[in-house]
Formats: C-alpha cells, structure tokens, sequence
C-alpha cells in the first residue's frame, strides 16, 4: 500500500516538474537571477573596499527574494488550475487520496524550487570562485537555510491555495514572508507600544506567524561570524516544525472542500 502511494505522489510530483520545465517564465526568471549576480561584479567594481562584500550581499538577497516569486507563481495556481481545467476529478475520482494529491503537488513544487535554487546558487559560487572570495562552512550553512525557508514558503503556498484565490494567496504569502523577517521586530513594538490593542496585535502576530529571521545565517557568512549548534537547532525546529503545520493545515481544508 505504502509503494502505492508512493508511486503516486512521484507520479503526480514529476507531471509538475515536466510542466515547470516548459514553462517560459520560469526560464526568465531563473535567467535574470543570474544575471542580476553578474552585474554584482560591476556593483562591486564601483564600491571602494567593497567589491566581496557586495558580490556575496547581492546573491545572498537574489537567492531570498527569487525563491519568494518561484513559489509566488508555482503555488497561486497550482490547485485552482486543477479545478479549473477539472484534472483534479480526473485524479480524485480514481484510487488517489486528497492528502495523497497534496503531497505530490508538493514534492514536485520542491523539485522545481530545488531544480531552480541549485542553477543560482551554482552561478553564486561560481562568481566567488571567480572573485577569489574565499568559502566557507558558514556560506554553505546560509545557503542550506535559504533553500530551507524556499522549502516553508512552499508549504505556506499549499496551505493558501487549498482555500484562496491566487490573488489573496499572494497576499498572504508576501505578507507571511516579510512579517516572518520582522518577527523579533514585531516583538520589540509589542513591548514599546503605548495603545493596549496595537500592544495585543503585534503579539498575536507575533505568535502566530513563523520566525523566518531564525533562518537567516547570510550576516554571520558575510562577516565569518561563528553560528552556535543552538542557533543551528533553533532554525531547524522553526523549519521542521511550521512546514508540518502548515502542510496539516493545508491537508485539513482541502479534505473538507467540495470538489467532486
């Protein structure tokens, strides 16, 4: 039974893959992701002292950022697209689940993401090795927390498509990004706030949002600052723990949305 399901969550993953590398787009995108890092040597060129330091923020903030709009254009329609073009009876109406359907969406989202985060990040390291900036652990631990927080948003998307309209998913998802940036922020107007009910919001926001900025280890790449095993840990269980929330949730509101 386990194979079976396996089978078909491979089955379904690989179809948006297949789809994904066809689309125009994508390849765009992916395209001036590299060369906005190029034109980092020229930024460097005109910074005096600086040129490492702008070559590294440059695709340190490309990979954040093109990560945010592949899952922006991957996740609005990956379901409603579906319904739509009434695929998704097709695949429900034989011996394939609801959470089974999800998970295979999902794991082929991650396989484009990973397909994309991997040509960007080659071209970064390539450029560095090009620069003579030297690499280390740090690089590749910001590097594996970036792909990292590609990996929530992805779960974040699925759980909002499962409910909303592309346009509201889109919201949603820009504003779970940058309020999940801001998080400590939001704690600290919490306690600076002199209005009891903007005091209450921010602290609701800030518990109830994920703390992205607990996955953002570029500063410490940047400037070869030792990350302890703690902060380590601490980024692994916001990670682990809000992608099986929000994949929870996302399979709870599909499996009571009427569909067929």
């Amino acid at each position: 039974m386990k194979s079976v399901l396996g089978f078909q969550m491979w089955a379904l993953a690989i179809n948006v893959w297949r789809e994904a590398v066809r689309d125009r787009l994508l390849h765009i995108l992916t395209g001036s992701g590299v060369v906005l890092m190029l034109f980092s040597l020229i930024l460097g060129q005109m910074a005096v002292g600086g040129q490492d330091r702008v070559v590294q923020n440059m695709g340190f903030w490309i990979l954040g950022i093109w990560g945010l709009l592949a899952v922006v254009y991957l996740g609005s329609n990956i379901i409603r697209q579906e319904i739509q073009q009434h695929t998704v009876y097709l695949v429900l109406s034989r011996p394939v689940n609801r959470p089974t359907f999800l998970l295979g969406k999902f794991i082929g989202v991650l396989l484009v993401l990973l397909s994309i985060f991997c040509l960007l990040a080659a071209a970064w390291l390539a450029i560095m090795q090009l620069k003579a900036i030297p690499l280390t652990t740090l690089h590749f631990w910001a590097l594996a927390f970036i792909f990292g927080e590609w990996i929530l948003l992805a779960a974040f998307s699925l759980f909002f498509a499962s409910f909303t309209s592309p346009l509201l998913h889109n919201f949603f998802l820009v504003g779970v990004t940058f309020l999940g940036h801001w998080s400590n922020d939001l704690r600290i107007f919490a306690v600076n706030a002199q209005a009891l009910w903007l005091k209450k919001l921010l602290n609701i926001l800030y518990y109830i949002l994920p703390n992205i900025e607990a996955l953002n280890f570029r500063e410490a790449a940047l400037y070869n600052e030792a990350i302890s095993s703690g902060l380590l840990m601490e980024g692994a269980v916001v990670l682990i723990g809000w992608i099986a929330t929000a994949l929870a949730g996302a399979n709870l509101l599909f499996a009571r949305r009427r569909l067929l």
